[in-house]
C-alpha cells in the first residue's frame, strides 16, 4: 500500500471515529446534522492539511528569498550602482531570455542575431538576396515576440556599424560577419561597407540583409533621452533610461561582465518571482486560515448560517443552548476585536469618561439652561461614548434569560410534574432565534460603527469634546464670575439693579442663542467632512466654530466693557432710553457683521453648494436679531415718531436673500456691505426722527 493511499486510509478511520462520535451526541433522529458535521470535518482536514502544505512552501520561498537577498548583498551594497557602470561601459547587448535579437544601446533599436537570422540565403551568389525576395521574409519573420522587422535605412545602418563595435563585425574595413560581407541590401539603397557608401538603388541590387526593430522604443524619445548631448538629464539618469527598457520589457541582457549579468538576474528576475510566489502563498494561507474577527462590515447572517432557525425555535432546548451558544460567540468576537483595536479603545473610553459623569442641575442656571446643557451632554454621550461595558452586559441579559430557561427546565426535571411544567413553560411567548440574532449583531454593530468612526475622525472628535467642555464652563463663568463683574462695575457708579439686571437678561437671551448652535455643528461634523476647495489645517466644521466663539467673546466684552458707557452717555438727554436702545443695537450689529465677514471665506471655500446652505441657515437668526429686536422694540414702546415707511424699510432687510449670491463671493460681500448701510442709515433715520419729537 503507497503513502498515499495509507494517509487517505487512516483518514477515513478518524472520520469514522468522529462520526460514532456525532452520533452519540447529536442523537440519531438529527442524522442530518451528523452527516453535515462529517462532511465540515472532512473539510476541515483537507483545510488543515492545504494550511501545512502551505506553510511548508512559504518557508521554502523565505528560505529562497534569504538566500538570494545574501548574495546580492555579497555581490554589491549598491548593486544598482554596479549595473548602470555597466551599461555606460557597453554600447551593444545580446539577451539570455530572447537570443534571436541584440539592442543598440545608443538608439534602443533591436537588430536580428545573425547566428540565428538566415542574412546569407538568397539566390544569388554566396547567398544575397535579390530585393524581391526579402519581402516575404522580413514581413513573415516573428522571433522573440517580435513581429515588426524591416529593413534599415542608410543613416540607421551607418550609424550601427560605423564605430566598428557592432558584435558581427570582421574587422575589414566595415563587413559584417566574414569577408564577403561587403554588400547589404538596405530599404532605401544598397550599401558597399568597404567605403560605407551608397550604392544603386535597392531594385537594381543585391546583397545580403539584416533587419532591424523599432519595437523598445515605439511611440517614445529614447534615442534622445540617452544622448550624451542631452543637457536636460545627468548621465546617472541617461543610464537609468536603458536600464528602465531592459526592465520595462522583462528582458535579461547578457554583460561583458559575467558577475554583472548573475547580479542583474537576482535583482530583476529571481528576486521579483520569489516575491510574487511568496504573496500568493501568503493570500492562500490567509484564506486557508479562519480568523474569527469582527470588522465594522460585520454580517451577521454569515454566523447565523451555522444554526438550524427552523429547528431552533421548535424545540425549547435548544433554543435556549443556541442562544447561549450565540451571545457567547458574539462575546469571543468582541473580545478579538478589543484586542485588535485596543489602543484606538483606550483614547475612546478616555472620552467616555468625561461624557459619563450623570449631568447635575446647576442652581444658577435657568431651567431652559440646565436643559440645553443636560441635552448636549447626552448627544455627546450617545454619539462618542464607546460603553463596551454597555454592549457586553446587555449581550449577557439575553444570555442570563437563556440561563434561567435552562435552570427553570432543570427544576422542573426534578419535580413530579415534568410534562404540564413543560408545555406551560413551552407554550410561553419568546422572540424568535432569527430576531434575538438580528438584535444582538445590530448591538454589536452599532458599538463597533463607533469605534471605526473615533479610529478615523480622532483628530475632530478630541477637539469637539474639549470645545464642548470648554463651552459648558464659559457658560458658567458668564452666569456666575461675568454676572458679579458686571454688578460690581454698575454699583461703583451708582446704576439702579433693575437698569444693570435688564442688560444682564439681554445678555442672557444672546448668549442662549449663541449656545445652541454648539450642538448642530458638531453634528454636521460627525457626519463626515466637509468638502472644501482649498485645503486648510483646520476643517471648516472647526473653523465656524471658532468663529462663533470670537463673537461670543467680542458680545461678552461689548456688556462688560462697553453697555455701561452708552447708558451714562444717554441716561439724562431727551428720549434718551430709546436713543440707548438703538445704540446698543447699532454697536451689536456691527460685531454681528464682523461674524457674518469672518464665516464668508469659510463659505465660499465649501465645495457643496448644500454645504454653504447649511452654514447660512445654521447662522440665520443670529444675523437677524438685531433687525427683529428693533422692530419689537418700536412696537413694545409705540414709537409713533418714527415713520411707518422706514419701519418698513427697516423689515425688508429681513428679506435680503444671502443665498442668492452663494455662487459668487464678490456679490456676496457687496450684499453684506449694502446690508450694513442700510442699517446703520435707518437706524440714524430712527433716531432723527426722535429727536424731532
Amino acid at each position: 500500500m503507497s503513502e498515499l493511499e495509507n494517509l487517505k486510509a487512516r483518514q477515513q478511520e478518524l472520520l469514522d471515529k468522529i462520526h460514532a462520535l456525532e452520533e452519540q451526541y447529536e442523537g440519531i433522529e438529527n442524522e442530518h446534522n451528523a452527516q453535515k458535521m462529517q462532511e465540515l470535518n472532512k473539510m476541515q482536514t483537507q483545510l488543515i492539511g492545504s494550511q501545512n502544505n502551505l506553510k511548508q512552501q512559504l518557508q521554502s520561498v523565505q528560505e529562497k528569498l534569504k538566500i538570494i537577498n545574501g548574495e546580492i548583498d555579497k555581490l554589491s551594497s549598491t548593486a544598482t550602482d554596479r549595473i548602470l557602470e555597466a551599461i555606460k561601459n557597453q554600447r551593444w547587448y545580446f539577451f539570455k531570455n530572447k537570443k534571436h535579437i541584440l539592442m543598440d544601446k545608443t538608439t534602443g533599436i533591436l537588430w536580428a542575431n545573425l547566428n540565428y537570422f538566415p542574412y546569407n540565403k538568397g539566390k544569388n551568389y554566396l547567398g544575397r538576396y535579390y530585393y524581391k525576395e526579402t519581402t516575404d521574409l522580413i514581413n513573415n519573420y516573428n522571433t522573440d515576440g517580435i513581429s515588426d522587422w524591416q529593413l534599415p535605412i542608410f543613416e540607421v545602418f551607418r550609424h550601427m556599424i560605423y564605430d566598428k563595435t557592432f558584435p558581427f563585425h570582421s574587422n575589414i574595413n566595415w563587413r559584417i560577419k566574414n569577408e564577403h560581407g561587403e554588400f547589404w541590401m538596405l530599404d532605401d539603397c544598397n550599401c558597399n561597407v568597404n567605403d560605407l557608401s551608397m550604392g544603386d538603388n535597392h531594385f537594381n541590387g543585391i546583397g545580403w540583409i539584416l533587419p532591424c526593430s523599432y519595437h523598445l522604443i515605439q511611440d517614445n524619445e529614447y534615442e534622445k533621452n540617452v544622448s550624451e548631448n542631452n543637457p536636460l538629464y545627468t548621465e546617472k539618469e541617461r543610464l537609468q533610461f536603458t536600464l528602465d527598457l531592459f526592465k520595462e520589457n522583462e528582458l535579461w541582457p547578457i554583460f561583458d561582465d559575467a558577475e554583472i549579468t548573475d547580479l542583474y538576474k537576482k535583482i530583476y528576475f529571481e528576486k521579483p518571482r520569489l516575491l510574487q510566489a511568496l504573496r500568493e502563498i501568503e493570500t492562500q494561507l490567509a484564506q486557508c486560515e479562519e480568523v474569527k474577527t469582527i470588522t465594522i462590515n460585520f454580517d451577521y447572517t454569515t454566523l447565523l448560517n451555522k444554526y438550524d432557525t427552523a429547528s431552533i425555535d421548535k424545540s425549547i432546548i435548544k433554543y435556549y443552548e443556541a442562544v447561549q451558544k450565540w451571545i457567547d460567540e458574539l462575546m469571543e468576537y468582541l473580545a478579538d476585536f478589543e484586542q485588535q483595536k485596543e489602543s484606538v479603545i483606550q483614547d475612546c473610553n478616555q472620552i467616555g469618561l468625561q461624557l459619563s459623569t450623570t449631568y447635575k442641575d446647576d442652581n444658577n442656571l435657568t431651567e431652559a439652561e440646565n436643559e440645553l446643557l443636560k441635552n448636549r451632554q447626552y448627544y455627546f454621550k450617545d454619539k462618542l461614548a464607546l460603553g463596551m461595558d454597555k454592549v457586553k452586559a446587555n449581550l449577557l441579559k439575553v444570555k442570563q434569560q437563556a440561563d434561567d430557561i435552562e435552570y427553570t427546565i432543570n427544576e422542573i426535571d426534578d419535580g413530579d410534574n415534568a410534562i404540564y411544567e413543560l408545555a406551560q413553560l413551552e407554550k410561553k411567548e419568546r422572540a424568535s432565534f432569527a430576531l434575538i440574532a438580528e438584535n444582538t449583531a445590530k448591538i454589536v454593530n452599532k458599538a463597533l460603527q463607533k469605534i471605526d468612526f473615533f479610529e478615523h475622525n480622532r483628530d475632530f472628535i478630541v477637539k469637539a469634546v474639549e470645545v464642548w467642555s470648554k463651552w459648558n464652563e464659559d457658560y458658567k463663568v458668564f452666569k456666575t464670575k461675568q454676572y458679579e463683574e458686571l454688578k460690581h462695575s454698575c454699583e461703583e457708579d451708582d446704576i439702579e439693579v433693575e437698569v444693570w439686571q435688564k442688560w444682564y437678561e439681554d445678555w442672557q437671551k444672546l448668549r442662549f442663542t449663541i449656545e445652541e448652535k454648539l450642538q448642530p455643528m458638531i453634528a454636521r461634523g460627525l457626519k463626515g467632512d466637509i468638502e472644501v476647495k482649498e485645503e486648510q489645517e483646520t476643517p471648516i466644521i472647526m473653523q465656524a466654530i471658532y468663529v462663533l466663539n470670537d463673537y461670543k467673546i467680542a458680545v461678552d466684552n461689548f456688556y462688560l466693557e462697553e453697555r455701561k458707557n452708552i447708558y451714562q452717555q444717554y441716561v439724562f438727554q431727551n428720549c434718551g432710553d430709546l436713543q440707548e436702545k438703538f445704540e446698543v443695537e447699532k454697536e451689536l450689529y456691527a460685531r454681528t457683521v464682523n461674524l457674518q465677514k469672518a464665516l464668508q471665506n469659510i463659505i465660499f471655500n465649501c465645495k457643496k453648494e448644500a454645504d454653504k446652505i447649511f452654514i447660512l441657515r445654521w447662522i440665520d437668526n443670529l444675523i437677524d436679531i438685531q433687525i427683529n429686536e428693533i422692530i419689537q422694540f418700536v412696537v413694545d414702546n409705540n414709537l409713533e415718531q418714527i415713520s411707518q415707511e422706514v419701519l418698513n424699510e427697516f423689515a425688508k432687510l429681513k428679506q435680503k436673500n444671502y443665498y442668492m449670491y452663494l455662487a459668487d463671493i464678490k456679490a456676496y460681500s457687496q450684499e453684506q456691505a449694502n446690508r450694513e448701510k442700510e442699517y446703520n442709515s435707518l437706524i440714524f433715520k430712527m433716531r432723527k426722527g426722535l429727536m424731532k419729537k
